[in-house]
């Protein structure tokens, strides 16, 4: 423990509220990393740890998706995403997906949003 206090000279407050502010993030990287241990104590192997681990990196890395909160799940090698964005940014996760290398195939969930949480209603044409 001292060693780790040295490395990281925060105090526990500080590092529980950089959790608590980031809580969503936390939960999807230990999800994450519990499916992956699943995974690979079942002996599916680790195609699609890798996969999903290369794509959630993407994302957190762009300046324009890091703050989305998108769902990500690789399975089979068909990338799951759920989560409400707007247009531009559905466009550049849906892009970064399908350049990640293991994924074949994307479930794409994810649901349109105006600006600060309007849903993207669109009108049915009268038949």
């Amino acid at each position: 423990m001292p060693l780790l206090r040295k490395l990281l000279p925060f105090s526990r407050v500080t590092i529980l509220l950089w959790a608590w502010r980031n809580r969503a993030s936390v939960t999807e990287w230990l999800a994450f990393a519990l499916r992956t241990l699943q995974s690979a104590t079942s002996g599916k192997g680790l195609d699609d740890a890798k996969a999903e681990f290369r794509l959630r990196a993407n994302l957190a890395r762009d300046r324009r998706t890091r703050g989305a909160l998108v769902d990500v799940a690789v399975e089979g090698g068909v990338a799951r995403l759920v989560g409400r964005l707007s247009p531009e940014v559905h466009a550049v996760v849906q892009d970064m997906a399908v350049a990640t290398p293991g994924v074949t195939r994307i479930d794409d969930r994810i649901t349109h949003s105006l600006g600060r949480g309007g849903l993207l209603k669109r009108k049915a044409k009268a038949a």
